[in-house]
């Protein structure tokens, strides 16, 4: 530790008594913490006082080599830069969101002349209106199908819309007004989106008393049929209303953020409420055991959070953070608007967070048993295998290909905390000579070598001759102390007979009654998972690429026309030039080229 408090001293007097960000890095150049401070001098030198830091910060300590600094104009703006520095780089030092995702929201396509609602993620269109965030797809599915049974709006894509001569099952399950064949106006149809507009922004008081109204009038004009279909309507409303019970009323637009603690291990609950109602809860697990204050982790969660998610106008939580004011200044500076960040006064915001609470020590609780779990299984590998070292990381390799076409080589990574999907790769094939699943393999490790930083294990899905074409790429590198195993499905491929193979070919037998079995198996099962999946990509890349390709001036916007329009690519080669014509896009200089095409070849 004293080398690299040395090494901090280095640097202290080069550091000015102004705001900024540090990165602490080691000998190999790996950049181990990244900090903010509103007075660098000051911030870096208490490190050369480790004794009142914690044991993790005290070992970051003595790892580090040399000490860089980035100044800024203010504390906030050293604060936000340390957001996205942390989770661009994730340094193993720092606190780390574990779950990096994006929300869904709904989407109403009010710039079109039919809107149309759906699902959508990703880029937002300004002449569009969304609703969000959710907290999973099933949130998004479950309002949608709550939506669709009082707003009869169109679900479907535009081509279907277009091109649909008669309506669809949702029109005839009352969950669409069928605007595709003309069974509504584009007057009543924008009613439709007016109601659901005022709806999703908390202005439904008068929601349920208009559809009273139509109800009882159609009721009394004898059209028994469209008055219970507005019943079933008010139905479906009070019960939505029925089902917020209450909580969230008059909380306009907020995230709510429950903190937990087991055990030093911690996981947060983000609640969404938008316009009075509950869109959902997601559990955010804390990546590595923390000593640090609870309420210090909350706060580097929130920045860290706000890097991709758009800011609320409130944000509870249901622990203070010493730094408030500050957040609610970098929040305002990224979104030009008053944040509020509070914790919970009134009884049923405090409610809503005790159940937020319990959701989260419940899912921590069963992460860390499997955690447990695993990190047992791991300890078992590495006996039955009679490895020297301990397993931590494994990459399972398999192969796919139809008949040695569109093959694909892949690997799933895997450690403690369970499958690590983005870092799951894969290998287009290129030896188109290639048609054995031996020398497949031995390609793909070949390549994968090339990356370095291997696992602690590699698992093969396949028998002693891929076991050992992999050896033999390991071997053409000189690395001679890697672990390597196999897994065969056996002569039957019958998912009970599996055989097991250490390096040198022995097998080793493993109880179908023991829990190191079924583990093996499911990582194997999910790099076949992830080798099918890409294959199919390909394949269905490759078929689509076919002799429409070919023809001048067409594009994939006229291609997909054409294989929407006609059932195949024979249909289309004998289509007529008029035929040809009534495709969407498809102008009648380009038709008479597409004629002249298949009259050539």
């Amino acid at each position: 530790m004293q080398k690299g408090i040395n090494n901090i001293k280095k640097v202290i007097n080069k550091l000015p008594n102004s705001s900024g960000v540090y990165k602490m890095i080691s000998l190999k150049n790996e950049i181990l913490y990244i900090g903010k401070a509103k007075n660098l001098f000051k911030r870096v030198n208490s490190y050369t006082n480790p004794m009142g830091l914690n044991n993790r910060l005290q070992k970051m300590i003595s790892l580090i080599e040399k000490v860089e600094f980035i100044s800024t104009e203010d504390e906030t703006k050293a604060l936000l830069l340390e957001a996205s520095l942390i989770k661009e780089i994730k340094p193993k030092f720092n606190i780390l969101l574990k779950d990096d995702k994006t929300y869904p929201n709904i989407e109403l396509r009010v710039g079109h002349k039919w809107p149309q609602i759906k699902k959508h993620r990703g880029k937002k269109n300004t002449t569009h209106a969304y609703f969000g965030p959710f907290a999973s797809a099933y949130h998004v599915n479950v309002t949608l199908d709550t939506l669709q049974k009082i707003f009869s709006l169109r679900t479907c894509s535009d081509y279907e819309l277009l091109n649909r001569k008669r309506p669809c099952i949702q029109f005839q399950i009352h969950r669409c007004s069928a605007p595709c064949t003309g069974n509504i106006s584009v007057k009543d149809y924008k009613e439709i989106v007016d109601g659901l507009l005022n709806y999703m922004n908390g202005k439904d008081s008068n929601l349920v008393n208009n559809l009273i109204t139509k109800m009882n009038k159609a009721s009394k004009e004898l059209n028994y049929e469209k008055a219970a279909n507005i019943r079933d309507k008010i139905r479906s409303l009070e019960k939505t209303n029925h089902t917020l019970q209450n909580l969230f009323k008059n909380i306009e637009e907020a995230d709510i953020f429950s903190l937990v603690n087991i055990n030093q291990h911690i996981a947060v609950e983000v609640t969404f409420c938008r316009n009075s109602q509950n869109f959902g809860s997601n559990t955010h697990f804390v990546e590595t055991k923390i000593e640090d204050n609870l309420t210090e982790i909350l706060q580097k969660f929130l920045v860290q959070f706000y890097t991709t998610q758009n800011i609320p106008k409130n944000i509870i939580i249901s622990h203070d953070i010493p730094e408030k004011k500050l957040l609610e200044s970098a929040f305002y500076r990224k979104t030009n608007s008053k944040i509020s960040i509070s914790i919970p006064k009134k009884n049923n915001i405090k409610i809503i967070v005790e159940d937020a609470k319990k959701r989260a020590e419940i899912n921590l609780a069963k992460r860390l048993a499997e955690l447990e779990k695993i990190k047992n299984l791991l300890g078992k590998l590495k006996n039955k295998f009679n490895f020297k070292n301990n397993i931590d990381n494994i990459e399972v390799y398999d192969n796919s290909h139809f008949s040695g076409k569109e093959a694909v080589g892949s690997f799933i990574v895997a450690n403690k905390e369970g499958f690590l999907k983005d870092k799951y790769r894969k290998f287009n094939i290129r030896n188109s000579n290639t048609h054995d699943d031996y020398s497949m393999m031995e390609e793909v490790i070949s390549r994968r070598i090339k990356y370095g930083d291997l696992p602690d294990l590699i698992i093969i899905d396949g028998g002693k001759g891929q076991l050992s074409k992999a050896k033999e790429a390991f071997l053409k590198s000189n690395l001679l102390n890697i672990n390597i195993i196999s897994i065969s499905k056996g002569k039957q491929r019958n998912s009970e007979k599996e055989r097991f193979y250490s390096e040198n070919g022995r097998e080793v037998h493993i109880e179908k009654n023991d829990p190191l079995f079924y583990y093996l198996l499911r990582l194997r099962d999910e790099a076949h998972r992830f080798a099918i999946s890409n294959h199919k990509i390909l394949r269905k890349k490759n078929l689509f690429t076919s002799e429409i390709d070919m023809i001048p001036n067409i594009g994939a916007k006229r291609k997909k026309n054409l294989l929407l329009f006609f059932k195949n690519v024979e249909e289309l080669k004998n289509a007529s030039f008029n035929r040809l014509c009534k495709v969407p896009g498809i102008s009648k200089a380009t038709a008479k080229q597409i004629s002249i095409f298949f009259e050539k070849s």
